[in-house]
């Protein structure tokens, strides 16, 4: 209801400032984070891949510190499989004068400190009064809109695949609580999910007229037919290891396993050198600081029969073909004359096969850069087929769209990117866990 004498809203405005508050950071109950990655994502690409629409919903977002975070975890998890997923996140508050901040993107260094460093690198650039704003791509990805959470009836048009919602409820009577917590069901998709903050459990179980919710802290939608359950059996979060903030990389840690990048493969042809030198002086300091000590990548010429060892870059020699070789648990070079292969020696196809020869392409990453004529085509697409990732360089950033050309129509190249770009991609992927020959 607007004060008496308020035709012009004003007073309504800044009593909704005034009673309203707008606590957040980076990274805020983390664990939702990585368990959206792990969890939720690959479900919304298996429930969404006839239309590539994924809606996702950041309710009372605040400065939009949650909804950054939501917005790289999407656009990492979808642009590596590939064009025409739309992910565009609605972020809403009460609050017009937030919604604004949020949409700006400016934050304090410290606070962009708290990220994982390739986020820092790949998604903020610094600003002349020393604070960190997010980038266009990224701003322009998320749709800003004031909203309040108490109307009626919601406006929207298609279900969510996902709504957070957290740390908002506790505020509120238990009357409204049900309330609100039925409407956000009726605007989920089946199985769709409910995030909300650890201090709401009982608040959440009081909202949601069903048995099983022990430990509610995110929510599924019920399936057609059957009653509304939790995200796992009894309603409890799985359990999760994850790192320390200071460094931290995103490492999740499940069931005493880890999942890394443990080697990457390169291949450039033509401008080759240059976007080498592109790529790899961004990632010295991106593992550096992940790593949180002083990580150099030492390069040196490849020698037959040496084994690899972690944070080291080995150069194909201009006149020897270059093939990777599993003995035990370790992974040795074979360097070996041979006669041409796609009219080069050394050829790229030679060692990306060797890769998928030996069975190493789950947990190898393949990168094809710029070059001349198809080499290293067919054997990316052998690595892609025994489940490596893989990346290619753009056509806009290449001197020759030869060789990541042909890849990408083979279909051996999960995803496209500019040049500059690259190394935060490596960098996102190796951070899935602790790196080991690299």
């Amino acid at each position: 209801m607007a004060p008496a004498g308020d035709t012009t809203g004003r007073a309504r405005k800044l009593l909704s400032e005034a009673i309203t508050t707008h606590h957040t950071y980076f990274l805020r109950e983390e664990d939702h984070f990585w368990y959206f990655r792990d969890v939720v994502l690959p479900w919304i690409a298996q429930a969404a891949a006839r239309t590539q629409d994924v809606r996702t919903w950041c309710a009372a977002c605040s400065t939009g510190e949650e909804a950054y975070t939501l917005a790289m975890l999407l656009t990492e998890y979808f642009s590596l499989r590939g064009a025409g997923w739309e992910t565009s996140l609605l972020a809403t508050d009460l609050s017009e004068e937030v919604i604004a901040q949020a949409a700006r993107g400016i934050y304090a260094a410290d606070a962009v400190a708290a990220l994982p460093e390739h986020w820092q690198c790949a998604y903020f650039h610094s600003r002349r009064d020393g604070q960190r704003q997010a980038v266009e791509a990224l701003r322009q990805s998320i749709v800003f809109r004031p909203f309040n959470l108490l109307t009626h009836v919601f406006p929207f048009r298609k279900p969510f695949h996902v709504i957070f919602c957290r740390n908002v409820m506790i505020y509120f009577d238990r009357e409204t609580r049900t309330e609100l917590v039925r409407k956000f069901y009726d605007w989920l998709v089946p199985g769709g999910y409910l995030f909300v903050g650890h201090a709401e459990v009982d608040a959440a179980h009081t909202a949601v007229p069903a048995a099983g919710r022990a430990r509610l802290v995110a929510a599924r939608a019920g399936v057609p037919g059957s009653p509304r359950t939790p995200m796992s059996p009894g309603g409890a979060l799985p359990r999760y290891t994850v790192g320390p903030r200071k460094g931290a990389s995103g490492q999740i840690v499940r069931n005493g396993r880890t999942h890394s990048i443990r080697l990457i493969v390169m291949g450039a042809s033509t401008g080759g050198t240059e976007a080498l030198a592109a790529v790899l002086t961004q990632l010295v300091p991106l593992f550096a600081r992940r790593l949180d000590r002083d990580c150099r990548l030492t390069a040196h010429t490849a020698r037959e029969g040496e084994y690899l060892v972690p944070d080291h870059i080995y150069i194909a020699p201009g006149d020897r073909h270059v093939r990777v070789r599993r003995l035990g648990d370790r992974i040795c070079l074979s360097v070996q004359e041979g006669p041409l292969v796609n009219g080069h020696c050394p050829s790229v196809d030679v060692l990306f096969q060797s890769v998928a020869d030996q069975r190493l392409a789950t947990g190898s990453l393949g990168v094809l850069l710029t070059g001349m004529g198809d080499d290293g085509a067919r054997g990316l697409l052998a690595m892609r087929q025994g489940g490596a990732r893989t990346l290619g360089q753009d056509e806009a950033t290449s001197v020759v769209y030869g060789m990541p050309r042909a890849a990408w129509e083979a279909g051996a190249v999960e995803r496209q990117l500019p040049l500059p770009a690259v190394a935060a991609a490596i960098a996102a992927l190796c951070a899935r866990g602790p790196g080991a020959e690299r």
